[in-house]
């Protein structure tokens, strides 16, 4: 059996670099816990460092959720569903992620859907095909679009 020699951890090294990783991007506590471990900071020291890390403003959940939806739906244009999917495999409370995908946009919302699902139908050369009406349904549901909302716009656009 192979023992693991941890060397001791310089308590403020770690919180220095910790830092570092959430501000040159928003983390979620679930992402800083997963960085600790993998860098074998020891089980009984993470709950201190991330303590002082939303002391500090490094970790904010509510930012973070209102960062990563804006961010997931103007850069991967995803929906939200997907969005609320990712945030809680991300550990975020579902209050927070209301809050993240209120962030944003209605009408933006509606645009970009109906830029997909318009954007998908030229890929065929076919129109009015069932099959292809439903490809684009599971495409942009896959994207993390609610089923009635894609329906009320492919209605709304003929396809």
């Amino acid at each position: 059996m192979v023992h693991r020699k941890t060397k001791p951890v310089d308590s403020e090294l770690v919180l220095q670099k910790i830092r570092y990783f959430c501000s040159y991007q928003e983390r979620c506590i679930r992402d800083v816990e997963g960085k600790l471990k993998d860098w074998t900071v020891q089980k009984r020291l993470i709950p201190s460092i991330i303590k002082s890390l939303k002391d500090e403003g490094y970790v904010d959940e509510e930012r973070f959720a209102k960062v990563y939806a804006g961010g997931k739906f103007r850069v991967n244009k995803w929906g939200r569903e997907r969005i609320g999917f990712e945030l809680r495999l991300k550990g975020i409370g579902e209050d927070l992620i209301a809050k993240g995908l209120e962030e944003i946009d209605g009408d933006d919302y509606h645009k970009v859907l109906k830029e997909l699902i318009l954007k998908k139908k030229k890929e065929f050369l076919q129109e009015n095909d069932f099959p292809v009406r439903e490809k684009i349904i599971n495409f942009v549901h896959g994207k993390g679009y609610e089923f009635e909302l894609i329906l009320s716009i492919i209605k709304e656009l003929k396809i």
